[in-house]
């Protein structure tokens, strides 16, 4: 409990402090696993998921779930136990989210903090993931979390 708690707490920070500007996050040096493009990215693992474009987003997981639909097109389904809170500034959150969610959209903001996260993505943006566990992107699998800084990962050359 105390782990998904200061999992929320870094998210909620990061949420605040980046603003969630569409840019290549190839400098943040505090960044576990990176990637900007276009291309498919599966993950599973404990920590925190951004993930910021156009397309695509199914998730599972036991924690927090923000998001934020910037276009005013996107198709949200949420399922599962938690508290739906909407902010004035257009962010949704679930806290206590032990569910799935499903994300659609033209310009999305999806950020989930918590343990046993499974997701998948498709389409034009990036992702950071923070944390420990596995991901494939564009049919390359790796860790994500094992004490070292990667390289960000570029899907594919942008549009």
């Amino acid at each position: 409990m105390k782990r998904t708690l200061g999992l929320a707490l870094l998210a909620i920070v990061l949420v605040a402090s980046l603003g969630f500007a569409p840019a290549a996050y190839a400098d943040d040096a505090s960044a576990e696993v990176s990637a900007n493009g276009v291309g498919k990215l599966q993950a599973q693992g404990d920590g925190i998921a951004i993930l910021f474009g156009r397309g695509n987003v199914e998730l599972s997981g036991n924690g927090t779930l923000w998001v934020k639909d910037t276009a005013g097109n996107a198709r949200i389904e949420v399922t599962g136990y938690g508290v739906k809170k909407e902010f004035p500034d257009g962010w949704i959150q679930y806290a206590g989210l032990r569910g799935t969610a499903s994300i659609k959209g033209s310009n999305i903001r999806v950020v989930v903090a918590g343990v046993s996260i499974d997701l998948d993505a498709k389409g034009h943006g990036g992702a950071i993931l923070w944390g420990h566990g596995t991901y494939e992107l564009n049919g390359r699998s790796s860790d994500w979390g094992n004490n070292t800084l990667p390289r960000p990962i570029r899907l594919a050359p942008a549009e």
